[in-house]
């Protein structure tokens, strides 16, 4: 810089904010980087390919990334959730009391990966910034304040960035050497001769960066590779085993089951498989959106109006039936474990895990059933009826409050704003305002039937879990009590009964159902 130039100063613009997902895909696919971006994980496991860099993905690490780089993605987990904040460079310069701008650009933030220390508090601040963009409910002034508060606090874990990503480069190597290489024989010394570590360190430290062991890890990256060789026709067991390195073809076939939930030979014929569900979450309906009719559906739920010797014939007499159809695989919830045995006894049968984000599973259930690109459909197709949704809501219902209760036979259970389908449809993705009770940091919270606290919402959607004449009385006593006669949505007629959105929030059928009521209403 000649002598007298001002000193110019990189500075960072936030131009929008997205909260986004990413689906879990068996191979790596190349992602579109819209420009300067800086993608903030809050969810999901897997690895991030920056041109030749092989990097972790881990909840609570941020990247930058720019147009310029080829990126691909691989996950671990089933799917991720990340905050993308698209970026506006700019360089300025004082002089005589007067800021220029300048056309070059240089960036503050590193490119790569940023290791984010007391990521609570920055999360905390990400969110804050995505809900007030959303809502439009600060000036663009005011947004552009709050990100650069939250770029300070980024900026402020830089300077150690070095001593917090030694170890974790030795590990990133390793993994990237068992993506090239996964087809040949490795052995965990030479995993660790490329990490800079004892074998002993190397196992520690990996486990606890990507949750699994070295060799669990690599065994993993086999059978996503073996998923593409089953597909094609006249490719055995055995040699698809020897080409993905796995060598034993009944070691790959008992990995490859442990891992998918299925053998081999079944995943080959899974477009082709009868298919029977054992689910308290529908998982029925997922099939249905994905053009296949269950053979039969078991459901362990037990009737409160009926004895246990009542119940216990009514899961019998479905065992029964599911004898009967011959099932050729059984995909089951957790809540069906104790009937594990039995199921498997009539058919291959698969236990998801459970998760609160009803795409994990869906999508678990399409590979099983070899319906990936089908339900990628359903997920473009609902998150286009979300966004038209929104809108129209956001018209009509504009900054009045709704709420969603549960009538049971000695409580009201109000529907909160978090962990759960239904409340992350109507609260986050639809953008509806909840009513004065609702939980905002708890799934949902009851009261007993005479101890409502005053409660206000604009517009109360309600579902009564009760037989029609328990039902009938026990919603004349809570019409009773003045917390539900002073209730604004009583008093202006905004109350609806609706069928069961809870249980129905769990599939792509159930979701639409829900936001076509919600349209209706509002018609």
């Amino acid at each position: 810089m000649l002598p007298g130039t001002p000193k110019r100063y990189p500075l960072v613009l936030l131009s929008s904010i997205h909260k986004r997902r990413y689906k879990k895909n068996s191979t790596l696919r190349l992602q579109k980087i819209p420009g300067d971006v800086l993608c903030i994980v809050t969810q999901g496991k897997g690895m991030l390919r920056i041109d030749d860099q092989v990097l972790q993905i881990t909840p609570n690490q941020a990247f930058f990334l720019t147009p310029q780089m080829a990126v691909e993605v691989l996950l671990d987990s089933d799917m991720a959730e990340y905050y993308m904040l698209v970026l506006s460079s700019v360089t300025i310069s004082k002089h005589k009391g007067s800021w220029s701008t300048h056309a070059e650009q240089t960036s503050l933030l590193p490119y790569g990966k940023i290791q984010l220390k007391n990521a609570k508090q920055k999360l905390d601040r990400v969110k804050q910034l995505h809900e007030e963009s959303k809502a439009r409910s600060k000036s663009p002034s005011e947004l552009q304040m709050l990100f650069q508060s939250l770029i300070y606090l980024v900026l402020q874990d830089l300077p150690e960035q070095d001593e917090l990503e030694e170890e974790s480069k030795g590990i990133d190597q390793s993994i990237s050497y068992m993506h090239k290489h996964f087809t040949n024989k490795i052995k965990l010394d030479a995993l660790s001769d490329i990490a800079g570590l004892t074998p002993t360190s190397y196992s520690r430290s990996f486990k606890k960066a990507m949750g699994v062991s070295p060799v669990e890890y690599l065994n993993h990256v086999r059978i996503e590779s073996s998923k593409q060789l089953l597909q094609q026709p006249d490719c055995s067991i055995k040699e698809i085993s020897d080409s993905v390195g796995f060598g034993n073809e009944f070691y790959f076939s008992r990995m490859f089951k442990r891992t998918v939930g299925i053998s081999p030979t079944v995943y080959v014929k899974r477009r082709e498989l009868k298919v029977a569900v054992a689910s308290c979450f529908r998982y029925e309906n997922n099939l249905r959106s994905l053009g296949i009719e269950p053979l039969v559906e078991m459901n362990r739920y037990t009737y409160r109006n009926c004895t246990d010797e009542q119940n216990k014939r009514f899961m019998e007499a479905q065992l029964d039936e599911m004898r009967q159809a011959h099932p050729d695989l059984i995909i089951a919830d957790y809540r069906h474990l104790p009937f594990q045995e039995q199921l498997k006894q009539i058919a291959p049968t698969v236990i998801l895990d459970f998760s609160y984000d009803w795409r994990v599973n869906h999508m678990k259930i399409a590979e099983l059933v070899g319906r990936e690109k089908e339900a990628e459909q359903n997920f473009s197709q609902l998150e286009l009826k979300v966004k038209y949704a929104r809108n129209i809501l956001a018209q009509t219902i504009g900054e009045e409050t709704v709420s969603f209760i549960r009538l049971y036979s000695t409580i009201i259970r109000v529907q909160g704003l978090v962990d759960h389908p239904l409340n992350e449809l109507l609260y986050n993705e639809l953008g509806l305002r909840p009513g004065s009770c609702v939980p905002l940091g708890e799934r949902n919270r009851q009261f007993a039937l005479g101890s409502l606290p005053p409660f206000e919402t604009d517009f109360l959607y309600m579902y009564k879990h009760l037989p029609l004449a328990e039902e009938v009385e026990l919603f004349a006593e809570v019409q009773k009590t003045t917390s539900w006669s002073g209730m604004k949505a009583v008093r202006n007629n905004q109350t609806r009964e609706v069928p069961n959105w809870v249980g129905m929030s769990w599939t792509p059928i159930g979701q639409h159902q829900i936001i076509d009521e919600l349209l209706k209403w509002k018609a």
